[in-house]
């Protein structure tokens, strides 16, 4: 029998979520056979699960397309039946397997087997780490054993204040003694300013777009720009690089425990999971939330650290007019204020670094293997 599936995906920001689970999951004593990962054929999962040692299930469910290109079109034509095959395969897993429990982390992906657990009196965990639920996590709490939220305050049912689920590699990470060798690893200098630049995992045209500003703004002062542009943007036209300063542009970046130490300030969209993942390593940080994000969750996400005094809101608008450059050169002119930011983050981030989550987990599992045992 399997102990746990972990459900969702399409994009990094459910996928890793996903893979974080697992780890804290085997961290706790379960083993890495008794695990399960169901996604989607159609995400980013299958490239993300190869170096995970979580068997995994890839179901033929994809998301709406809000494109009326023909492909757009015939794919959302094909939705229903899509939809329905998953659902069909989805029980079929869940009968073979017989889990103790299944936890959501959201996403069209996650549809199939949530609802297969629900439909089979499965325990259902939906772990929600927005400060707005998704549509597919709002609809699944209803019928869940328990919501584990990362923010106080949910409109969940049944929430349970566990924090976000964050990469061990994360959790584990102390910035400051790894810092020279997360330099080192990067092909930085261990005397250089380092300011890195993130648009989530699509990334961001208007972050892109402000780094050549940025660049010009640290002519001449040894500095060092890491971009993390997003794949569909890797191939554009490289910004001019002034004499002083070091650009390093990649598409996607793995190594993000190195990014983090090696950093001195970032500036990031506020998708939940790079929020959480500030927090719980503790950097200074400059957020740019995505204003066409779903209800503003990008902001409130943001508002979370920066009302506390944990990081800086920016908008939009100040990365074209020069507002948001400005702010990075007067951080890095003040390391004192870089390191307070840094601290306030970290305190934030010690719920995400505890086993609430997998605590809570275990809790709903308990159920089901308490009254298996009864049924014996």
């Amino acid at each position: 029998m399997v102990y746990a599936v972990v459900t969702g995906g399409g994009t990094s920001g459910h996928v890793i979520p996903a893979m974080a689970i697992c780890e804290l999951l085997v961290e706790a004593g379960h083993s890495a056979s008794d695990i399960r990962y169901v996604g989607s054929r159609r995400g980013v999962e299958r490239e993300l699960m190869k170096s995970s040692q979580i068997s995994a299930e890839y179901l033929p469910i994809s998301g709406l397309q809000r494109s009326w290109s023909f492909q757009g079109v015939t794919r959302n034509a094909l939705l229903p039946l899509r939809l329905l095959r998953s659902r069909i395969l989805a029980r079929g897993l869940l009968k073979m397997w017989s889990p103790s429990v299944v936890i959501s982390v959201g996403g069209y992906a996650s549809e199939p087997m949530s609802r297969a657990a629900i439909a089979a009196d499965v325990p259902l965990v939906c772990v929600s780490y927005d400060r707005i639920p998704g549509l597919a996590t709002r609809r699944q709490a209803k019928l869940a054993s328990i919501s584990a939220v990362a923010f106080e305050g949910s409109s969940l049912p049944r929430s349970v204040l566990t924090g976000a689920p964050v990469r061990k590699q994360l959790r584990t990470l102390n910035v400051s003694s790894s810092r020279a060798s997360s330099r080192s690893e990067l092909g930085i200098s261990s005397d250089a300013r380092m300011v890195v630049v993130m648009g989530g995992s699509l990334g961001s045209g208007v972050l892109n777009a402000m780094v050549a500003d940025l660049l010009l703004a640290l002519a001449g002062t040894h500095s060092v720009v890491y971009h993390i542009c997003g794949e569909r943007f890797v191939r554009d036209q490289m910004p001019h690089v002034p004499a002083g300063v070091q650009y390093i542009r990649v598409g996607y970046e793995d190594r993000m425990a190195d990014v983090y130490s090696a950093l001195d300030v970032l500036v990031s969209r506020a998708g939940a999971s790079s929020v959480a993942e500030i927090a719980t390593v503790g950097v200074a940080s400059i957020l740019v939330p995505w204003p066409d994000a779903a209800n503003g969750h990008q902001e409130l996400n943001a508002r979370w650290l920066t009302d506390a005094g944990a990081g800086i809101l920016m908008d939009d608008a100040s990365c074209a007019d020069g507002r948001a450059v400005a702010q990075v050169t007067q951080l890095l002119a003040n390391q004192n204020r870089v390191t307070e930011l840094a601290r306030s983050a970290y305190q934030l981030g010690a719920l995400h670094r505890s086993s609430a989550l997998v605590d809570a987990i275990e809790g709903a599992a308990h159920v089901t293997i308490g009254r298996g045992t009864m049924d014996d």
